[in-house]
C-alpha cells in the first residue's frame, strides 16, 4: 500500500512512522527543507510517555521531501492514500492547487483537520476523488523536527459524506488493508457511517475547552477548577447545541458529560490553541468557534458567545488575518 503524509507535525510523524511500521511504501512531505534533512539524516523518533526507549524509525525506510517537491511524487499504479496532517490555516488555496495539479485518479485524501467546512471545500475540490474525515483521539506533541511524544493512546474514527456514499456504486476493501496497515503498528482505526456526528461531538469539544484554555492560559483540567469556569463552559455548550438544532445535526444528550470527562482525562494537557496562543501562531479558532458562527448566520442565526471567543483570541495579537478577511468581506 502506498501512503503519502502531507506536514511534519506531531500528527504527521505519529501516522508516517506507523504507515512505515505497517508494512506501507510511506512518503512524507515537510514544510521546509531543514525537517526533510534532518528526518532524512536521523530517521523519526517516537516517545512513550512510559519513560522506555523511543521507537526510531529508520530513514532508509520512507521517503521524506519538502512540500515544495509534490510534484516529484512518484505515479503510482494503485490507490495512494494521501493524509492531510495540517491545521486549518494551512489547508489553503495554495495547497489544494499544489493537490489538483499532481493528483492521481485513483488517488485518496484522508483529512485530520479540527473545524468545519475544510470537507464541503475539498469535495468541491475533487468531486471524482474519495475525501475521507477523520477524527482522531491520539495524543502526540513534537519534541523537535524528528521526534514525537505519543502522549496518549486513542483511535481515528474516518468516513466518507453522506452525500459521497451515497455517490458511489461500489465499494471496495481498500479501507480494510488501509486500518490493517495502522493496526500492525498500534494505531487503531475504524471506518465509520455516521463521521459527520463524530466531526461535530469534536467540534463541540474543540470549541469549549480551545478558546477558554487560551484565554486564560491553562491547562484542561483548570477549567472545571471553579464554578464560574464551569457556568461559561455550559453556556457555551447550550449555545452550540441550539445551532445543532437549526442545522438539524444530530447530537446526543451524553455530550456534555463527555466534555466533561475530556476534561478530567486530559487535565494535564495544553490544548493545540493554548500552545498556538503561547508561541505566537496562527490559531484554528475561526474554523472552530467560527464554524459555529457560520452555522448559526446560515440559518440567520447568532451565536454571540462563540463569535465573542473568537474575536478575544485574535485580538491576543497572534492572529495574522481577522475572520472576516478569510471570508472575503
Amino acid at each position: 500500500m502506498n501512503i503519502e503524509v502531507i506536514g511534519g507535525g506531531a500528527l504527521g510523524l505519529l501516522f508516517a512512522a506507523g504507515a512505515v511500521e505497517g508494512g506501507a511504501s510511506t512518503l512524507l512531505y515537510t514544510r521546509g527543507e531543514e525537517q526533510a534533512r534532518q528526518i532524512i539524516e536521523r530517521g523519526i523518533e517516537v516517545h512513550e510517555v512510559s519513560g522506555r526507549s523511543p521507537k526510531l524509525i529508520p530513514s532508509a525506510s520512507l521517503n521524506v521531501k519538502s512540500i515544495g517537491r509534490f510534484a516529484e511524487r512518484p505515479a503510482y499504479e494503485e490507490a495512494c492514500w494521501i493524509i492531510l496532517a495540517v491545521k486549518q490555516k494551512d489547508l489553503d488555496d495554495r495547497l489544494i492547487h499544489l493537490l489538483k495539479s499532481h493528483l492521481q485518479a485513483q488517488d485518496r485524501i484522508v483529512c485530520l483537520q479540527n473545524g468545519v467546512g475544510h470537507i464541503e471545500r475539498l469535495r468541491q475540490a475533487f468531486p471524482d476523488t474519495r475525501v475521507y474525515a477523520a477524527i482522531t483521539t491520539e495524543g502526540a506533541r513534537r519534541l523537535d523536527p524528528i521526534s514525537i511524544l505519543h502522549a496518549g493512546k486513542g483511535s481515528t474514527s474516518f468516513g466518507l459524506s453522506r452525500e459521497q456514499r451515497v455517490s458511489l456504486t461500489e465499494g471496495d476493501d481498500a479501507e480494510k488493508k488501509w486500518m490493517d496497515v495502522f493496526a500492525a503498528a498500534g494505531l487503531a482505526l475504524q471506518m465509520s457511517n455516521d463521521i459527520e456526528t463524530i466531526m461535530y461531538r469534536k467540534l463541540t469539544i474543540n470549541a469549549v475547552i480551545n478558546p477558554l484554555t487560551a484565554i486564560w492560559r491553562v491547562q484542561n483540567g483548570a477549567l472545571l477548577e471553579t464554578p464560574q469556569r464551569t457556568v461559561l463552559m455550559r453556556n457555551l455548550f447550550d449555545e452550540i447545541m441550539s445551532v445543532y438544532r437549526l442545522a438539524n445535526i444530530s447530537f446526543e444528550d451524553g455530550w456534555w458529560e463527555d466534555l466533561l470527562q475530556v476534561c478530567r482525562s486530559t487535565a494535564q494537557n495544553r490544548s493545540s490553541m493554548l500552545e498556538d496562543v503561547t508561541h505566537g501562531r496562527l490559531t484554528e479558532v475561526r474554523w472552530i468557534c467560527g464554524g459555529i458562527v457560520d452555522l448559526a448566520r446560515q440559518h440567520e442565526a447568532e451565536a454571540p458567545l462563540n463569535a465573542l471567543l473568537m474575536e478575544l483570541v485574535e485580538g491576543m495579537g497572534t492572529e495574522l488575518h481577522t475572520y472576516e478577511e478569510t471570508q472575503g468581506k
